[in-house]
């Protein structure tokens, strides 16, 4: 499988993007639990996270292709999943969660078209199958790694100490997509 640069910095965007996500899916649940929530809650604020995220991607998807800079986009994406996981990171009611959700939603909607647009327009016909392959089994060691990682930190530090690196990281690829040279991607 060959990358070009492209797709290098695109795997290593969207491995990062699942590291973070990877931090926190595995132990939503538990922390929905720990502000109040019940097994109903957890299950209607997901869902509400994937709808709100499902139908705006729709929605955006189109707006995007009148963007000139998509890469900015991406960015803008990153800088709202930061905001999210920095809302997490004090969160201690349900209707904080709620609009968390719904705010992650919007985030989620606004990068991921952008970023599938993106590697899509640099895989090539041969290899495309190797292309998406390999970006997807980068993305998987990166959720799993960040499971093991995040249980420890959970477990010594809390939820707060999760969030708040999980909200870093996301303003640092925000900031580093934000500084690409626009031929980057």
């Amino acid at each position: 499988m060959r990358l070009n640069k492209s797709l290098k910095i695109l795997v290593t965007i969207n491995a990062t993007i699942v590291f973070v996500m990877g931090m926190f899916g595995p132990f939503y649940a538990v922390f929905v639990e720990s502000i109040g929530g019940d097994i109903s809650l957890i299950g209607l604020s997901w869902a509400l996270y994937a709808i709100v995220a499902g139908i705006l991607m729709i929605f955006f998807s189109r707006l995007e292709l009148r963007v000139k800079e998509q890469e900015l986009l991406l960015s803008l994406g990153y800088f709202l999943m930061s905001a999210a996981f920095l809302s997490y990171a004090f969160m201690d009611n349900i209707p904080q969660l709620i609009m968390t959700q719904v705010l992650l939603g919007i985030a989620v909607a606004v990068a991921t078209p952008v970023m599938d647009s993106l590697y899509t327009a640099h895989t090539t016909r041969e290899e495309a199958i190797a292309q998406w392959g390999g970006r997807d089994g980068f993305s998987a060691i990166a959720s799993g790694v960040a499971a093991l990682i995040a249980g420890v930190l959970i477990q010594g530090f809390g939820y707060g100490t999760i969030f708040i690196l999980m909200a870093v990281i996301m303003a640092f690829l925000g900031i580093y997509v934000w500084r690409l040279p626009r031929g980057a991607l």
